[in-house]
């Protein structure tokens, strides 16, 4: 028998795969302007109108596009065993989840997922918007995206919700695209906390240390519409800074530049150099009407990083703003959601200290997406209450957003009968047990290597979590 639930679950950040109807938002008089800040086609990306990039389309991947991968009832160990397959035109197409671009495929999808409600995020929109140089183009893409976005949601009401994107090369012109997107009824407006051009967030150390500063009137206008901020990290770039001077635009690029994995490290060390800064100089007492939600960055290191924050609040208290008052950890649990995913047992087992600031996301359609009835069952058997798991997935992320609750699936549904190709059943568990233990299965490995002779790579840019 399968799990069942009697509330309804919000998927706080799963994505959309940036589909190319945004650009026809665009107005006519507007269109050259946005294609030299950031176009792409299925095939083919540009930033700054020169720097090619990869955008997310069918066309970017040799094998299955990874963004659009990770939907109903797929898993790490299926997807791990898909990179190593080549695999037909057939094959990539039905392991492409319609859902990424198509809003009445996602409500079929999330039905099987056990999803009542989603906040939508962009993808590689993220990765490279930060980076256009062009204020007025980044301005108009975001004014396109998020008209794309109120019709794209209204195509299944109750259900689908949007986050805004913001113009924040300009400080004015992010204010004002809050409140017009915070008059579209999007709940979210989304903010990368990196240093993309040089300038946010260093322009915004003024209003951390010591009051005003250019980034004031946009923390101002978060405040003012209720808008939530929604902090969303994302890969190191890979490709020249913009300005064509060499920088430091995100931390992540430290763990490139030392030969490791950035993909891997960056969500997380982007997160929490902005997040040091924020506790630490009492920002959220300077804003305290500020809605802050974390996302992308899981959610087992907050509670060390909130400790850790308070005990050196403590020991620099002569040194703090005046306006800085709150511990904290205080200041977090009062203004702030952070999001987590259905794997972190970590934060199941200390769940007392998330039960009201924890948001669950699937992270769909990216390689580490996973569906709720996975979650459900990770907190079962890490011993979180029920009443907890109706908060954790969906009670806190509504309270934030200000959404009521609309419940669509109560029990989760049988396994979806595959073709024969797919990897399934006790030879997929036999194999992921191998290459989960190389050391203990070098003998299996080597054999595995001879019989595939050289090995090809169908997934194209691979990662181990859903960035691209």
């Amino acid at each position: 028998m399968g799990i069942t639930k009697n509330f309804a679950v919000f998927d706080c950040d799963a994505h959309i795969n940036d589909p190319t109807k945004i650009w026809d938002y665009v107005p006519a008089s507007k269109k050259e302007l946005v294609r030299n800040t950031y176009w792409r086609s299925d095939d083919e990306a540009w930033l700054n109108g020169t720097q090619p990039v990869m955008g997310g389309g069918n066309g970017h991947f040799t094998g299955y596009n990874p963004i659009c991968i990770a939907g109903p009832q797929m898993n790490k160990k299926i997807m791990r065993k898909l990179n190593t397959m080549a695999l037909t035109e057939e094959q990539k197409a039905y392991l492409h989840h319609d859902g990424a671009l198509d809003p009445h495929a996602r409500v079929k999808e999330m039905d099987l997922m056990g999803i009542d409600q989603v906040l939508v995020i962009p993808t590689m929109v993220i990765m490279h918007l930060p980076f256009a140089t062009n204020a007025e183009g980044v301005e108009a893409f975001c004014q396109a995206y998020n008209d794309f976005l109120v019709d794209w949601c209204a195509e299944e009401r109750g259900r689908l919700f949007g986050a805004a994107l913001l113009p924040v090369q300009d400080p004015e012109r992010t204010a004002k695209e809050i409140v017009r997107a915070a008059g579209l009824g999007h709940p979210v407006g989304l903010i990368r906390p990196i240093d993309a051009n040089a300038r946010y967030p260093n322009d915004d150390a003024p209003t951390m240390l010591s009051g005003g500063g250019p980034y004031d009137p946009v923390f101002r206008a978060f405040e003012e519409t209720g808008m939530v901020l929604g902090m969303h990290t994302f890969p190191a770039p890979s490709y020249p800074h913009p300005l064509g001077v060499e920088y430091l635009a995100s931390p992540g690029e430290l763990f490139s530049r030392a030969g490791t994995d950035s993909q891997t490290f960056s969500f997380i060390h982007e997160m929490q150099v902005w997040l040091a800064q924020v506790l630490l100089t009492g920002f959220l007492d300077r804003y305290p009407k500020l809605k802050m939600a974390v996302f992308e960055s899981n959610a087992e290191w907050l509670a060390y990083t909130l400790e850790t924050c308070d005990r050196l609040f403590r020991l620099y208290a002569k040194e703090r703003p005046p306006w800085a008052k709150r511990l904290p950890s205080e200041a977090f649990y009062d203004q702030c959601v952070i999001s987590f995913e259905s794997d972190e047992m970590g934060v199941f087992y200390q769940w007392r200290q998330y039960q009201n600031i924890g948001i669950w996301a699937s992270d769909a359609y990216h390689h580490d997406g996973a569906d709720s009835w996975s979650a459900i069952a990770n907190m079962t058997k890490a011993g979180v209450p029920p009443e907890v798991q109706e908060q954790l997935l969906g009670g806190n992320a509504r309270r934030m957003y200000g959404i009521e609750p609309k419940l669509f699936v109560t029990e989760e549904p049988p396994p979806i009968e595959r073709p024969a190709w797919f990897p399934q059943g006790p030879e997929l568990d036999e194999w992921a047990e191998i290459v989960a233990h190389p050391r203990e299965h070098a003998e299996e490995l080597a054999k595995m290597a001879a019989a595939a002779g050289s090995a090809v790579t169908s997934g194209g840019m691979r990662t181990s979590r859903g960035g691209y």
